[in-house]
């Protein structure tokens, strides 16, 4: 169990690695993005949420990830596309998904473009015909916003998302 832990971990943090190489570039970047993940449990004696650090992981739990990007520059920047990891062993859930207003939220399913909710994949049915069907959470590889506005100067956004620890 402990290596499954530590291997997930460590392609959690390979799948962070863009998000980290970016805010290590801060001081020649235009923004600054931090990626942050928290295990969530419930409190059952105030029926609430609790996000606590996530050095461990066991199949069941959910996690949690805070994206936050502030733009660092003295002008607007346009055309910003957010992507969000999914890990391998998770699958990625719609609670508590913070969806911007001004983005477009997609999803990428493996042998298909990007695409917004509810996505679909192509399957070959037994006779050898290509079908599409839908497609589940379980499907999903990777997320992203694609900001429709400027990010004005000093404005920082914040993306959310879960995911499921699944095995």
């Amino acid at each position: 169990m402990k290596h499954w832990i530590r291997a997930f971990f460590i392609a959690a943090g390979f799948a962070i690695a863009p998000f980290s190489a970016v805010a290590q570039e801060a001081s020649q970047s235009p923004i600054e993005a931090k990626l942050v993940v928290q295990r969530v449990e419930f409190d059952a004696e105030t029926k609430k949420e609790m996000l606590i650090s996530a050095k461990t992981a066991s199949p069941g739990d959910v996690l949690q990830y805070t994206g936050t990007y502030t733009n660092l520059s003295d002008t607007p920047l346009a055309g910003l596309v957010i992507n969000g990891p999914i890990p391998d062993n998770t699958i990625f859930t719609t609670d508590a998904l913070k969806v911007l207003d001004d983005a477009t939220f997609e999803v990428l399913v493996p042998g298909e473009p990007w695409q917004t909710l509810p996505a679909r994949k192509t399957i070959k049915k037994p006779d050898g015909t290509e079908v599409r069907v839908p497609a589940g959470p379980e499907d999903y590889k990777e997320i992203r916003w694609k900001l429709s506005d400027p990010l004005a100067p000093e404005e920082t956004l914040t993306t959310v998302y879960r995911v499921k620890v699944s095995r």
